[in-house]
């Protein structure tokens, strides 16, 4: 008998997925690294209520993954980024940042020294370049569509 083949959704998230969304932030926080402190619901209310940030669910709609983000002045800040631990190898951060480039507006992220699932090199291959920054212990990446015109090709 063969296995079952992993069923993964994608969607927008709502605000009935903030506990899941909290469940897989806790068990991944140790490895970014974060912690959930008393303000950590306030903020994935804030992200999921932005409209920007997305969410993976498996075949029963348990969520396994998750991307946190906002908009502010035609660019996306990503802000957390997270995968279940029993979902990992499937691809799912490459998905949600997929789903993110869609809307075609530039993408900002950072990440801390020590995180621990080497995400300054897997944000490279998802087409992110490092940017300058003048705070230390972090990593400032940003993505954009390429051929995007620039904007001094903008009409007057």
């Amino acid at each position: 008998m063969e296995p079952e083949p992993h069923v993964t959704t994608y969607r927008v998230a709502v605000s009935s997925d903030q506990a899941g969304i909290l469940e897989v932030f806790a068990e991944v926080a140790s490895e970014v690294p974060t912690a959930v402190r008393p303000q950590t619901e306030a903020y994935i209310k804030r992200f999921v209520a932005s409209g920007q940030s997305w969410v993976a669910t498996d075949a029963d709609g348990k969520i396994i993954g998750y991307a946190l983000a906002e908009k502010a002045a035609d660019i996306i800040s990503l802000v957390y980024l997270g995968v279940a631990k029993k979902a990992r190898g499937q691809h799912i951060s490459t998905a949600l940042v997929s789903k993110l480039k869609e809307s075609g507006v530039p993408i900002v992220t950072d990440v801390q020294s020590d995180n621990k699932s080497s995400m300054v090199d897997r944000f490279g291959r998802f087409g992110f370049v490092k940017t300058p920054t003048v705070f230390t212990g972090k990593t400032k990446l940003r993505w954009e569509k390429s051929g995007a015109p620039a904007s001094r090709d903008a009409p007057t």
